[in-house]
C-alpha cells in the first residue's frame, strides 16, 4: 500500500516545494530602493544614510512618473529636476513614500537620493534632507493619470501648485500650473528591471 502511494506522495511533495520556493522568490523580490538601485547598477557604491526613519512605516512604491507630455520625471545627482524620454534612465526611478493620511507623500530619486521639493514660489528643486516642502498630495484623475500638488504651498488665490513638465521636458513653476493642464498629469509606471540592468 505504501509503495502504491509513494509516487503520488512524492509528486505532491515536489509541487509543495515548488510552491514554497516561488513564494520565497516573490518575497525576496520586494527589495529596498537601495538594493534595487544596486541591482540595476544605478547606485553609487557607498551606502546611503536614510534620513527619513520616522517615515519607515509608510507605504513605499518604486515607480517612474511618465508625464502626459511624454517625459519621464528625473532627479539627478545635483538635485536638478527634468524630464527624459529614455525609459532606462536611472535617474527616473523614484521612491514614492506615503507620509501621512489623505494621500500625502514624498518623492525621492533612488539613485540621486534627492527628494523633490517645491518652495513658496512654486520652484521645483531637489533636497537631500526631507522637510515639509517635500510633501505632495496625490490626486487620482478621471483620465487615469495622477496629479501631485504641494501639500504646503498654494498660489496667492489659494489654488494648488503642481509638479509639471512642459512639452520640452522642463519643470514648470508651480504658479503657472493647473490641474487641468496635461503638463501636470503623470502616470506612475512599473519599470522593467531587466531592461534597466542591461542598459
Amino acid at each position: 500500500m505504501l509503495k502504491w502511494n509513494l509516487p503520488t506522495l512524492l509528486s505532491r511533495l515536489y509541487l509543495h516545494i515548488i510552491f514554497l520556493l516561488g513564494s520565497m522568490c516573490l518575497t525576496c523580490s520586494d527589495r529596498t530602493p537601495e538594493q534595487l538601485a544596486a541591482i540595476m547598477k544605478c547606485s553609487k557604491h557607498e551606502r546611503h544614510t536614510r534620513n527619513y526613519d520616522y517615515m519607515e512605516g509608510g507605504d513605499v512604491r518604486i515607480r517612474q512618473l511618465f508625464s502626459r507630455t511624454q517625459w519621464f520625471l528625473t532627479i539627478d545627482d545635483h538635485g536638478n529636476i527634468n524630464g527624459t524620454q529614455d525609459p532606462t534612465n536611472c535617474y527616473s526611478i523614484l521612491e514614492i513614500r506615503t507620509v501621512s493620511e489623505g494621500g500625502v507623500l514624498a518623492i525621492k530619486g533612488v539613485k540621486s537620493q534627492y527628494y523633490i521639493s517645491m518652495n513658496k514660489s512654486g520652484v521645483l528643486q531637489g533636497k537631500k534632507t526631507y522637510n515639509e516642502n517635500c510633501n505632495f498630495k496625490e490626486e487620482f484623475l478621471e483620465n487615469f493619470f495622477n496629479a501631485y500638488s504641494s501639500a504646503k504651498w498654494t498660489k496667492q488665490n489659494g489654488t494648488e501648485m503642481f509638479i509639471a513638465l512642459n512639452q520640452n521636458g522642463r519643470p514648470l513653476r508651480g504658479r503657472k500650473t493647473k490641474k487641468e493642464n496635461i503638463s501636470s498629469h503623470f502616470l506612475p509606471m512599473y519599470f522593467s528591471l531587466n531592461v534597466i540592468a542591461d542598459a
